[in-house]
């Protein structure tokens, strides 16, 4: 446990970071998850003070969510006699369920991606000084598009993910130096358009070995080492399943291409995607807006746009509660009394 060292992925919703991780997987010298752990959303600083009790309760909380949804069993056991050995912090609770997750694989790198989560970026290096963090961004019309066609929130509350996108690039511009050292920022174009390229880039942050097997979906593993069937992460079907750059050319509406390009377009730029010089109809923008005027969830994150030009984590639903997850990916409904 003392050798292994540390990675935290983020990124927006719908942004391909369940790809990477299976592509950097591929090497027996990295093994991150994707969205199982979650342990900034689910642990970090929820179980104050972590004594022994906290601890432990910390520890069943695991094991329950991570057996019954991902069917996924640490040992308690292992986990307590670890704690035997090492003081009771965050730091030691992050690796001892990590390496409980890949303890039958082989690794160097540990860890975990947790989207929506690069406000705790901070947190993870002030913990692991050395650890390393891969930040996934997306053309957030791209992300809109998709999000709108797999969220099970309401009506107009998917236009959520434009503000974590200007949340995200707000953030990762504002980190200092020494924060943005452990820091590589990754278009998800870039892993479709030239994988060689970034996932070479990759390896050398890391400072693991390049294998072409990363290339090859064949070789794809889940967290359990069986075949990653990464077809379930695709959100449309026939010829667009598989445009996954630049697919909102075809799908988004004049009223979120105006919001999108309205609300982060310095964000955009920063990162480098162009925008549409389209002149929009008045009627167009009104009703642009009346989408955010609607929602109780946008009004307040718009309100502080126009105050401070902020932007907002939060997902659309409250992902801690089993209600809104994905019903497809609970292995033991009833445990949760769904």
């Amino acid at each position: 446990m003392k050798n292994i060292k540390t990675v935290f992925l983020t990124c927006g919703v719908r942004s391909g970071a369940a790809l990477l991780t299976r592509m950097l997987s591929v090497s027996d010298q990295f093994k991150a998850s994707s969205a199982v752990l979650n342990f900034f959303r689910f642990f970090y600083n929820k179980y104050n003070p972590l004594n022994k009790a906290k601890l432990e309760k910390a520890v069943n909380d695991a094991y329950k969510r991570l057996k019954y949804r991902f069917d996924i069993e640490i040992d308690k056991d292992e986990i307590k006699s670890f704690f035997k050995k090492n003081s009771n912090t965050y730091k030691n609770l992050y690796k001892i369920l990590c390496y409980q997750i890949f303890k039958s694989q082989k690794f160097l790198y540990l860890g975990d991606k947790e989207g929506n989560s690069w406000r705790n970026i901070p947190a993870f290096l002030e913990m692991f000084p050395n650890g390393k963090v891969i930040i996934i961004v997306r053309d957030p019309r791209d992300i809109l598009c998709s999000f709108r066609k797999t969220t099970i929130s309401k009506k107009n509350d998917y236009l959520i993910s434009i503000f974590n996108y200007i949340d995200l690039v707000n953030y990762y511009s504002n980190f200092p130096k020494k924060i943005k050292k452990n820091i590589m920022l990754v278009k998800f174009a870039d892993i479709k358009i030239k994988p060689d390229f970034v996932l070479k880039k990759i390896c050398r942050f890391l400072k693991i070995s390049f294998s072409k097997n990363m290339l090859n979906k064949k070789f794809f593993r889940d967290v359990k080492g069986q075949n990653w069937n990464g077809e379930n992460a695709y959100s449309f079907k026939g010829n667009l399943k598989h445009k996954t750059v630049n697919r909102w050319k075809l799908l988004i509406s004049d009223e979120d291409l105006y919001l999108c390009q309205f609300l982060s377009e310095k964000q955009m730029i920063q990162m480098g995607y162009k925008l549409v010089r389209k002149k929009f109809s008045d009627r167009t923008k009104i009703n642009a807006l009346n989408k955010i005027n609607n929602s109780k969830l946008l009004l307040g994150i718009y309100k502080n746009w126009l105050n401070n030009g902020d932007g907002s984590p939060n997902y659309p639903l409250d992902p801690t509660k089993p209600k809104n997850w994905d019903k497809k990916y609970i292995k033991q409904i009833n445990k949760f009394k769904l």
